[in-house]
């Protein structure tokens, strides 16, 4: 994880002051296909990943994208109080501008991780 931070650092992502990230390897978390692998809280600053029967490589890219959710709130990006107001289950289909911060994180979350996996994998 400190290898994938300095990454984003070096990609120009806010990434300081780093957020706390607790491991939770609770099973019960693992019970159904729609489970979710981990989120961010933006009022604490706190990422928190499901671990439990999870491949290494998916819960870092878990870990990127909460990451990138981090970026975009010490950026501004986040509507601290849109965030706080989203109470609609639905979110990410009805509300445009918190759409736009879960397509960036999958975007730019995923393309760092992928990027930083084969400069591992590759030694380049």
């Amino acid at each position: 994880m400190a290898e994938l931070v300095e990454s984003m650092h070096d990609q120009g992502w806010s990434t300081y002051p780093l957020p706390a990230t607790r491991l939770n390897s609770d099973p019960q978390m693992t019970n159904g296909i729609l489970t979710p692998t981990g989120h961010y809280d933006p009022a604490s600053k706190v990422i928190v990943l499901y671990v439990a029967n999870r491949h290494p490589k998916d819960i870092l890219r878990s870990f990127a994208h909460e990451m990138r959710h981090h970026h975009q709130n010490l950026t501004g990006m986040m509507n601290m109080q849109e965030v706080e107001s989203a109470t609609d289950p639905n979110y990410a289909q009805n509300n445009k501008h918190l759409r736009g911060l879960k397509e960036d994180a999958f975007k730019e979350g995923n393309m760092l991780f992928r990027d930083w996996a084969d400069k591992k994998k590759y030694n380049k």
